[in-house]
């Protein structure tokens, strides 16, 4: 099966901006792509809020989703957890 067909566009679920996987931080795009300097920028507004999957290694739209979506953990989740072990 091909990744392709496992991304759903624009789709009204959990998205990739919300996924663990997905980063989007204009600096991160900006060391996964070093090239990218050169044209523009990762600080670009016409780049919206996309950004890069760690799982599918992908450059996508924070709009898009796949079947690999997972629910990012909070500082504070994270914190109630480590205290409950």
């Amino acid at each position: 099966m091909k990744l392709f067909d496992l991304l759903q566009l624009g789709t009204s679920g959990p998205t990739c901006k919300q996924c663990a996987h997905f980063e989007n931080d204009p600096a991160f795009v900006e060391a996964v792509y070093p090239g990218l300097k050169t044209m523009s920028s990762g600080y670009a507004s016409v780049r919206d809020q996309d950004g890069f999957c760690s799982y599918n290694e992908l450059y996508l739209s924070a709009h898009d989703s796949c079947p690999h979506f997972t629910h990012r953990r909070s500082e504070y989740n994270q914190a109630i957890e480590e205290n409950m072990s």
